[in-house]
């Protein structure tokens, strides 16, 4: 029996990489051996360039950059051939900031265009910038001002590119450093959001980020103050373009500005990797993430496999740290079976610190129902 592997993270617990060796190591206790292909997966958000690495044997490029208070930093994204894979959160990440610190009408995505900037100056002609775990809700106007594209208020004063300076933008002047046409920009996230108002970046994402509600709503008005600006200078409306509101609205920056595209990340991570062929190869297929909830079923991992899955009629079972599905959405969903380590761990704890020996003894009994059935 071939085995594929295709999970995402358990995030705070095992990598994508790491629950695929724990669910092996389950199912290989039995005596009946099986082919098993690993596969880890991503779709987008943090984490995700390291699993591109593995999946493409990529080169590892260090930079200099910033972080989202604009204190040097040094970090890396890699590369191949005229392609660059750059994620948000290296330099522009949550992760990079203590609690107190988290302010997100101080931040800036500076540090990440200045990222970009490195890599079209060494030749790169696509940039895959990954959007998950941002600190900031800047619209996008730090890696607009890293790429040359000035930003003045009523006085004409050049301003600092961070959320709160999003509602003083009176104009725009639009002078980068390289041809924009020769550039591709390929934006990938797994969410749909809007750029502002109610399920916008500011209201869904910014209090994680260390936004009070004044701060929301003065992030929301300063999205669609810049929304308007940016419309009015380049003629691309991205208010209401699904993803818009990924990463605090980076979006409206790089799809107006520099053309970017919207991708969904899972479609786009099960594209780089020949996810597709791995599927059709396999005679069941094993996903899984640390929650399995009614946003898995909306562009995440899990989504994308079990498309893939039901289009090649293939099995698939998931693993998962705690399932949060309705009866009628796993009948949905289609999978043969779901294992979760809630169901057996003690508490949240256990399950976040032991998770990888829980996924083991789910493999074994999952390797055993095999040959039962």
């Amino acid at each position: 029996m071939q085995i594929l592997i295709a999970p995402d993270k358990f995030k705070g617990s095992l990598s994508a990489m790491e629950v695929c060796l724990a669910i092996e190591e389950g199912l290989q206790q039995n005596e009946n051996k099986f082919k098993i292909q690993h596969h880890p997966m991503a779709d987008g958000g943090d984490g995700s360039l390291e699993v591109i690495d593995k999946h493409l044997k990529l080169t590892k490029q260090l930079s200099t950059s910033t972080d989202p208070l604009g204190r040097p930093l040094n970090t890396f994204y890699f590369s191949s051939s005229n392609t660059a894979f750059i994620e948000l959160a290296k330099a522009s990440g949550l992760v990079l900031l203590k609690k107190e610190e988290r302010n997100p009408l101080d931040t800036t995505t500076f540090g990440t265009g200045q990222m970009i900037a490195q890599a079209i100056a060494k030749g790169i002609k696509n940039i895959y910038l990954f959007l998950g775990g941002s600190a900031t809700n800047d619209g996008g106007m730090g890696i607009a001002a890293a790429l040359g594209i000035q930003f003045f208020d009523h006085n004409q004063t050049l301003l600092e590119p961070c959320g709160e300076n999003l509602s003083k933008v009176e104009s725009i002047k639009v002078s980068p450093s390289f041809d924009i046409e020769s550039i591709k920009f390929t934006l990938l996230c797994d969410v749909n959001n809007p750029l502002f108002g109610p399920n916008g970046a500011a209201h869904i994402y910014a209090k994680q980020k260390g936004a009070d509600e004044k701060m929301i709503q003065s992030l929301d008005h300063g999205l669609k103050h810049f929304n308007k600006k940016l419309f009015k200078q380049t003629g691309v409306d991205t208010a209401e373009l699904p993803g818009s509101g990924a990463a605090g609205g980076i979006a409206a920056a790089l799809v107006s500005i520099f053309n970017a595209n919207i991708k969904s990340g899972i479609d786009s991570f099960a594209e780089l990797t020949d996810l597709e062929t791995q599927i059709q190869q396999a005679d069941i297929v094993i996903s899984g993430e640390g929650r399995l909830d009614a946003q898995s079923l909306q562009g995440k991992v899990i989504d994308g496999v079990a498309r893939l899955c039901k289009k090649h009629g293939k099995p698939f079972i998931l693993f998962v740290g705690k399932n949060d599905l309705s009866k009628q959405e796993q009948t949905e969903l289609g999978a043969a079976e779901i294992y979760a380590v809630m169901d057996h761990a003690s508490g949240l704890e256990d399950g976040m610190k032991n998770g990888a020996g829980y996924l083991r003894k789910l493999g074994l009994k999952c390797g055993k129902a095999f040959f039962e059935s």
